[in-house]
């Protein structure tokens, strides 16, 4: 049953939960998980509940605010309180770890960490027998017409709605380490293949391994190699591009077409490119050209610059951070886990579910406090030692180099007065990258412009500008992209 909040900051506990609201009205329902009707009143999407389920979540409850509206003043509280709000919630226990998921009145989504320290079994024991968060008070007013036309993650349209998870710290008896969680995880749903990319399965998650027959018809003259980013694969990265102009690469390569899934969390650039490398058999000599997007572009210049493998002639990077993304500094990668949760809550098709559960991977080293372990991700610091040392410092003459190099960027600004505006920007400065301008993920100019590296900056990069509407994951939607890699390659 609902219950009445508390706006003078007076506690109020419904079903084991506590909140403290100062300067909010509403009431608030605590659903246990599995209530009848939670799924219709949160407006869960299936592919949610699958991707939380697949990277070993739980649900223990959903709490509901709904009618909430901020007051200017009241008895007993000075100024309206903070600008936050306290929730206690039951602890799952030792051997379980716990994180939450607040979505916001206009569909805006943020996780969230305990105040408690949480890690392994055995190296934390927490004496509490409640964890508590803090969740911003401001009411978000929904978009006009009752909110977006398609369907995210979660859209509880003008209630907050904070759904807390679990996920065990023990597997088959034996405590998870935390620094390894990427590792494992992305052997079981990332490992290393060299696969089949052609018309008939460009946007099939399980690709054909390569064979004897295809290695002899790559080396009969130069093939087209895809590298995805991170939290992707090869399907997920380049879905978007159209069945014609696929098709039309396909045919000027005569068939030479493959592609590259990676782990691109827990192995970096530099081990990618090896693992490439070693997977090509000893007699075959390829000439590849490279379509890479994102983080894909940097093992691409692995592969050109310091792998003794197959010839680059042709590397075009799209959305790759050449300079680095300041997401990947470790201090950040809350904000990132947050901003590709709202990519997945806001931008149409995108892969909910094979992107979600890469995501988590990251979130459960944060809500452990692991830093170590995600090799690939501070590989894009752009003060981290892989750029700064290896990537982005001046050549040695033998160093090998793309004969070319292109480059695809975009300068990204969501709609005015949208909800993914209001969790990417602060007026006109960007929370996080400052007043450069960025695809929501890397910096526009970062994708090209390199100080005193080889090949840099790339002459005639392809700026997309604000009105094209292209964000990170929309690259390949973009029919001047297209356009741009047929001219290029042909």
């Amino acid at each position: 049953m609902a219950q009445a909040l508390s706006p003078d900051g007076t506690p109020v506990t419904v079903e084991g939960v506590t909140l403290s609201t100062p300067g909010l009205t509403g009431e608030v329902e605590v659903l246990p998980a599995g209530a009848p009707g939670l799924r219709m009143r949160e407006g869960a999407a299936d592919a949610f509940v699958a991707a939380i389920a697949s990277a070993g979540f739980m649900e223990q409850l959903t709490i509901e605010i709904s009618r909430p509206a901020e007051v200017a003043s009241v008895a007993g509280l000075r100024g309206g309180g903070g600008p936050e709000i306290t929730v206690s919630v039951p602890d799952p226990g030792r051997y379980f770890a716990q994180v939450l998921l607040y979505t916001a009145e206009d569909g805006t989504q943020s996780w969230h960490l305990p105040r408690e320290p949480q890690g392994e079994p055995g190296r934390t024991v927490r004496a509490t027998t409640s964890l508590t968060y803090t969740i911003p008070r401001a009411v978000q007013p929904a978009e006009a017409g009752g909110g977006p036309v398609h369907r995210g993650l979660i859209w509880a349209v003008g209630r907050k709605l904070l759904k807390v998870l679990a996920f065990p710290l023990l597997e088959r008896g034996t405590a998870v380490v935390a620094e390894r969680l990427a590792t494992r995880w992305e052997a079981e749903h990332r490992p290393y293949l060299l696969r089949t990319f052609g018309p008939d399965d460009y946007t099939h998650t399980e690709g054909r391994g390569l064979d004897a027959e295809d290695w002899a018809r790559f080396a009969q003259g130069p093939a087209l190699l895809f590298l995805h980013g991170t939290f992707s694969r090869s399907d997920l990265a380049f879905r978007d591009l159209p069945p014609h102009r696929f098709e039309e690469l396909y045919e000027l390569y005569q068939g030479r077409v493959f592609a590259f899934d990676h782990p691109t969390l827990s192995a970096d650039p530099a081990a990618n490119a090896h693992e490439l490398v070693a997977r090509i058999p000893a007699d075959r000599k390829l000439q590849v050209d490279v379509i890479a997007h994102s983080r894909g572009g940097l093992v691409g210049r692995e592969l050109a610059q310091h792998v003794q493998g197959p010839r680059v002639r042709r590397l075009v990077m799209v959305g790759t951070p050449n300079a680095g993304t300041v997401l990947a500094d470790s201090k950040h990668w809350g904000v990132l886990i947050d901003r590709m949760t709202n990519l997945l809550q806001f931008v149409p098709d995108n892969p909910v579910t094979d992107t979600l559960d890469a995501v988590l991977t990251v979130l459960k080293h944060l809500a452990l406090g692991a830093v170590r372990g995600l090799d690939g991700l501070a590989a894009m610091d752009p003060a981290g030692a892989y750029l700064r040392e290896r990537l982005n410092r001046p050549l040695p003459p033998d160093a090998g180099a793309p004969e070319v190099l292109h480059a695809i960027t975009s300068d990204y600004d969501p709609p005015a007065n949208s909800p993914l505006a209001r969790v990417s920007r602060n007026g006109l400065t960007d929370l996080v990258f400052g007043r450069d301008g960025n695809d929501l993920v890397v910096p526009t100019h970062g994708v090209y412009r390199l100080d005193g590296v080889p090949g840099f900056p790339v002459p005639d990069p392809l700026l997309l500008q604000s009105h094209a509407g292209v964000d990170h994951t929309t690259y390949f939607t973009d029919p001047a992209v297209g356009e741009r890699l047929a001219a290029w390659l042909r």
